[in-house]
């Protein structure tokens, strides 16, 4: 029987064969409209599978995608951090993502999330932007970038607030939560008869000379109904308003510059008090009364303990509650730690700091932010002048809308002539006036919104005084100098292991702290 022989060819091993295949990721946002998002996820995942198809070194891990209405805080992206955590895990090499925009609109978590992504062994390419991680001289860029997504960011910020201050302004701003005593029934406020019985009680306890510790005592001790009872939510009550039919908006504000957490307000915008604003629980008379109390038991505390200011006071912030820091002194030592801290068993994750790192850690953050001065303050400076030269419509429209405003005051003005001449019936008179003033009003609001858009111009203004103050400034500072910290710093916030600057012009810069 014949064989047939049968040859193969074997191949060589070579560096290319052998090596694996890398493993990619997709990030993205998607919208948060239910039909928009599952279509926008859909046609992402194809595109990225496509995409790595084409790529013989490349194979899909996954791809990750969150609601684009969280984007300024990576912490409240769940895929993100997903990602992320695979990532430490050893399962990606590379990740992809549309733009930086797309991948935070905080700068300082960008640089940090790139940065901690590099010492993984994970690279991150910005398609649109064309932006590689791998090549660290692109890290200027991307904090760039990075920082003009966050201005976006505070821009639609403010253009919500303005909305919202509007709202105030003509008394249709809808409540959002109801205070104990109340419920919302079509966005109004309805007294619950059980609970209002109770703020009413909490009212006669204090006009009998009852602290706030011991009414919310007595509360908890009866079985009142809304345990437990604390000291801060007898004050609360005792100092709110709606409880006698009114209310008071913008008690507390969500600042323009990130992160955008509530804070008191403290004058620093508008209030808008609006009366008879739903049915009242409590009568004016008990209400006032009590608020008379009150303001005599703070005159009398503020006396007793005068509050002393030294020069970090109201300066420095804890991250991680966003309490103010608060100075202590212990065996000759001055030291700020979180006011809250501690307090009903709360820990928060920053720790205290002696005075001398704090003044060593702006001195550091200062002599590099002078070195780096015209990349990181004169660069984006330039940048926003040309965005804001291109930007006329807006510009344009009020010009418009101011002529349109003048025409209809002057019909209005003639209307007003011809009534007085009895030349038009009073009828007639009041429909077309009506008209008009509604038409006005529209415009009015239009205009303002307008304005209210173009807020960029006082951005640009504060940077311009920035860059002037620094050009004068020393080049470097070898102690600390409490001169240049007032005049640059609006405010500190205290993480972990660094300290983030926000300087008065908007721009935030974060230093590892100088604990040695």
């Amino acid at each position: 029987m014949d064989r047939v022989k049968q040859i193969y060819v074997v191949k060589p091993e070579t560096e290319e064969t052998k090596k694996p295949k890398q493993r990619v990721a997709a990030y993205c946002r998607v919208s948060t409209d239910s039909e928009d998002q599952v279509n926008s996820f859909v046609t992402q995942v194809k595109y990225y599978n496509e995409f790595v198809r084409n790529q013989k070194d490349m194979v899909l891990v996954d791809v990750y995608a969150d609601e684009g209405i969280t984007g300024t805080c990576v912490n409240k992206r769940d895929e993100f951090m997903r990602m992320i955590k695979d990532c430490r895990a050893g399962k990606i090499d590379r990740i992809y993502v549309k733009s930086v925009s797309r991948f935070a609109r905080n700068s300082l978590e960008c640089i940090d999330y790139i940065r901690e992504l590099k010492s993984c062994g994970v690279s991150v390419f910005f398609e649109n932007d064309g932006i590689d991680s791998k090549t660290m001289n692109h890290e200027l860029i991307l904090y760039i970038k990075s920082a003009f997504a966050q201005s976006e960011s505070i821009a639609a910020s403010r253009r919500v607030k303005r909305s919202n201050q509007m709202r105030m302004e003509t008394g249709e701003f809808a409540f959002v939560n109801a205070p104990f005593g109340y419920k919302i029934e079509d966005d109004t406020l309805i007294p619950v008869p059980e609970e209002a019985e109770i703020v009413r009680r909490i009212f006669q306890y204090y006009l009998a000379g009852m602290g706030f510790g011991r009414i919310a005592q007595e509360l908890n001790n009866n079985d009142a109904i809304g345990k437990p009872w604390g000291k801060e939510r007898v004050r609360y009550i005792l100092s709110n308003e709606k409880y006698i039919g009114d209310t008071l908006h913008q008690k507390t504000y969500t600042p323009t510059e990130l992160p955008f957490r509530n804070r008191k307000n403290r004058g620093e915008v508008d209030q808008y008090y609006v009366s008879n604003s739903h049915e009242a629980i409590l009568d004016k008379d008990v209400f006032y009364a009590v608020k008379e109390m009150l303001e005599k038991n703070l005159i009398l505390n503020e006396e007793k303990a005068p509050v002393k200011r030294h020069k970090f006071t109201g300066k420095i912030f804890c991250s991680d509650c966003t309490w103010a820091y608060k100075m202590h002194v212990q065996n000759g030592i001055t030291y700020w730690a979180c006011s809250q801290n501690g307090t009903a068993g709360r820990r928060c994750v920053t720790h205290p700091m002696s005075e001398e790192i704090i003044e060593r850690t702006f001195r550091n953050f200062y002599n590099k932010l002078k070195q780096h001065e015209g990349e990181i303050l004169k660069s984006t400076y330039n940048r926003l002048i040309e965005l804001k030269a291109s930007i006329t419509k807006s510009r344009s429209e009020v010009i418009a809308i101011d002529e349109e405003l003048l025409a209809l005051g002057e019909r209005l003005t003639y209307l007003s002539r011809l009534l007085e001449t009895r030349t038009l019936d009073k009828e007639v008179f009041n429909v077309r006036a009506a008209d008009i003033k509604k038409k006005i009003a529209d415009l009015r609001v239009k205009r303002r919104k307008l304005l209210a858009d173009d807020e960029e111009e006082q951005c640009i203004e504060e940077l311009r005084q920035t860059i002037s103050f620094m050009d004068e400034a020393p080049k470097a500072i070898i102690e600390y100098d409490h001169k240049l910290f007032t005049a640059l710093i609006k405010r500190v916030l205290v993480e972990e292991n660094r300290l983030v600057f926000e300087l008065k012009c908007g721009i935030t810069l974060r230093e590892k702290i100088a604990w040695n």
